[in-house]
């Protein structure tokens, strides 16, 4: 099942994107008891939209009408891992991690699928990292790595626009936190419709030409161990993302460096998850 946040008629809702492009919404339908996605999930109610889209055959809209929001209208923790690749981490002049790297994502640096990124103005470093997010349905503080799944509620993908020499010459939280660089969704992607992720794939294209791309079973850490790590730090809450760390082949790595441009366009597409697209303006 496929749940994804967005404006409908000028208003904040969320609901079902059916395979055939059709949205069921749900706030209409549920929203007294589940006003906003993130509270079907602080909820435990993904039940409730199954039996809901099992029971309703209509449509309030199609996919291609909906003003997307970055997954959730409320904002939520993003935990981002780096390094939680060896190609990545040799391309970027470092050695295998022993513990994953984190940083955390401020909801004013991220936009919705189809939304425009805002190229920066004090850099022309603009880099882009493609991943996946996983997406907790409950809580916890130190959660195994074996019940870890247990606590998922699905995946999206994840761009992580990073503004090198701030990164690099600053400090990393300003270089990936611009406002408007990075985007989330399209949709929540349920754990039961992904099934295992190990030899599913990601790709990242930048105006048609293929950067990045990996299968899933060369992190690192493992998506159970980063639930693990984070748990341990912090609770971890229904509805928050942790977005797992991105392949080789960024941008600045690249001989000569590319670094994205107004006009450009960045798809970060996801085997079973979805395509996340967005033009930098």
């Amino acid at each position: 099942m496929k749940l994804a946040s967005y404006l409908l008629k000028g208003r904040p809702s969320y609901g079902i994107i059916r395979p055939d492009g059709g949205v069921l919404d749900l706030a209409s339908r549920i929203g007294q008891a589940y006003p906003t996605l993130l509270a079907l999930l602080q909820g435990n109610a993904i039940d409730v939209a199954r039996k809901l889209e099992q029971a309703e055959r209509g449509t309030d809209a199609q996919e291609a009408s909906l003003q997307y929001l970055p997954l959730f209208s409320e904002p939520v923790t993003v935990h981002c891992i780096g390094l939680n690749y060896a190609a990545h981490a040799a391309e970027a002049g470092h050695k295998l991690p022993e513990f994953p790297r984190t940083f955390v994502k401020i909801p004013a640096a991220l936009v919705g699928h189809r939304e425009k990124f805002e190229k920066p103005t004090l850099s022309p470093e603009y880099d882009f990292e493609g991943e996946i997010a996983v997406v907790m349905l409950q809580g916890g503080r130190h959660i195994m790595a074996a019940n870890a799944m247990n606590h998922v509620a699905g995946y999206t993908c994840f761009m992580d626009g990073s503004v090198r020499d701030y990164q690099f010459q600053r400090t990393l939280d300003q270089g990936k936190n611009f406002y408007r660089s990075s985007s989330m969704g399209p949709a929540l992607v349920t754990a039961d419709e992904v099934g295992e992720l190990d030899q599913l794939t990601l790709t990242t294209k930048v105006s048609g030409e293929t950067m990045q791309h990996t299968k899933f079973d060369n992190m690192i850490f493992s998506i159970p161990k980063l639930i693990e790590y984070m748990s341990a730090i912090t609770e971890l809450r229904a509805g928050d993302v942790i977005a797992t760390g991105t392949p080789e082949g960024v941008g600045f790595s690249r001989t000569p460096p590319r670094f994205l441009q107004c006009g450009d366009v960045v798809e970060v597409i996801i085997e079973k998850v979805g395509t996340l697209r967005n033009e930098v303006a």
